[in-house]
């Protein structure tokens, strides 16, 4: 991975979070029956405590950030760890919300193939790198299409909140071929897609055991 270069800044007012954007996306991909879900980097917990399982677990890296999730709710498991080598078991779901960026590509994805049990399924929202000329050609639409739904938000009063002023944040990614080459080995199989804002979405199921 390489340091991620800066994309154009809206002024602070038009900011917003994509995060909270692609969740709604996220979400709309569960199975129908989830068992046991797993969180890797849980952040603040908003996506832990939105997934329709019957046990959820999250793990972060940030003790902060465990520590303001667990005040939220006792329904969800909440783990200080690193998720490389915390004993974690297996999940029927496993998520990973803007976080995959924070560790090493292939050894994170490994990981998070490692904790999805068989016919489990993960799902990766993602941060990548523009490197390619499909990547700049995409930027003619995300820079003004992030600019509108900015304004949008900013007339609503829901703009200016990119994201928590605790939240750890990394400036490096990976760029999309290198995802994809590193998904064809791991997770063969995988659905891989490029989204608007900066964003990649990975999902995948795990074979059945037979």
């Amino acid at each position: 991975m390489r340091e991620k270069q800066r994309k154009l800044q809206l002024p602070e007012k038009l900011r917003w979070n994509h995060n909270e954007w692609y969740r709604r996306w996220l979400l709309r991909q569960l199975p129908s029956r989830v068992g046991s879900a797993l969180d890797v980097g849980c952040g603040l917990g908003d996506l832990a405590r939105s997934l329709p399982a019957d046990e959820v677990t999250a793990i972060d890296a940030s003790a902060r950030m465990i520590e303001r999730a667990s005040a939220t709710t006792d329904r969800v498991r909440w783990i200080h760890g690193d998720v490389l080598t915390h004993d974690l078991g297996q999940y029927d779901l496993v998520t990973a919300e803007a976080s995959l960026h924070h560790l090493p590509l292939r050894e994170g994805l490994t990981r998070l193939a490692e904790l999805t049990g068989p016919g489990g399924s993960l799902i990766v929202i993602g941060l990548y790198m523009t490197s390619t000329r499909a990547d700049r050609a995409m930027e003619l639409v995300t820079l003004p299409a992030n600019a509108a739904v900015g304004l949008a938000k900013a007339i609503k009063g829901t703009g200016g909140k990119p994201h928590d002023a605790e939240m750890p944040v990394v400036m490096t990614a990976p760029t999309l071929p290198e995802i994809r080459a590193a998904a064809a080995e791991i997770v063969p199989g995988a659905r891989i897609r490029r989204h608007v804002f900066w964003r990649y979405s990975l999902v995948w199921r795990a074979p059945e055991v037979h």
